[in-house]
């Protein structure tokens, strides 16, 4: 029993994997419009963070080799764990203003987040100036990671309810 519960739990991971990246592949026309904050706090909600958590990593690493290894690579590998950890530290607050409020802070902060790569590779004046010259998609990412999530955080949780999907 243990063995089929394994291979079902990769296998699930695999299949969250691939609608993260048909999800950031639906929607890579538009510069920081993104569904998979969105995808990441139903997920961690729904299926907890440690389906979540590997699912995200799978998903920065085809990422990276889809798109190339660069210092955002590295960046790609803590910024969406950060999401699944404040997701689920305010899980039991969790309704559809907590998780737009959520979204639209992550997509606001994604620039800063990402900077401490170049802090730590390039220092302080690189990463300042990165992040300040990111601010204005940093705007367009926290506004649309706020109407994305407020017009589907409730029809995603609804939709797994109604599935019954659990892992």
């Amino acid at each position: 029993m243990e063995v089929r519960s394994g291979i079902r739990k990769i296998v699930f991971i695999a299949v969250i994997t691939a609608v993260l990246e048909a999800a950031k592949f639906s929607l890579n026309a538009i510069a920081n419009v993104e569904l998979i904050s969105l995808l990441t706090i139903v997920l961690t909600l729904y299926f907890g963070w440690k389906c979540t958590l590997p699912a995200l990593l799978l998903f920065a690493g085809i990422e990276s080799i889809w798109w190339g290894i660069s210092i955002w690579t590295v960046t790609y590998f803590y910024v969406w764990p950060v999401l699944i950890l404040m997701t689920w530290l305010l899980r039991k607050q969790m309704n559809r203003v907590t998780a737009a409020c959520l979204s639209s802070f992550y997509g606001f902060a994604f620039g800063m987040l990402c900077a401490l790569t170049t802090f730590v590779a390039a220092g302080f004046n690189a990463a300042f100036a990165w992040w300040v010259a990111g601010i204005p998609y940093d705007l367009v990412h926290g506004i649309s990671n706020f109407l994305i999530a407020w017009f589907l955080f409730e029809p995603l949780m609804n939709m797994f309810e109604k599935l019954h999907l659990k892992i």
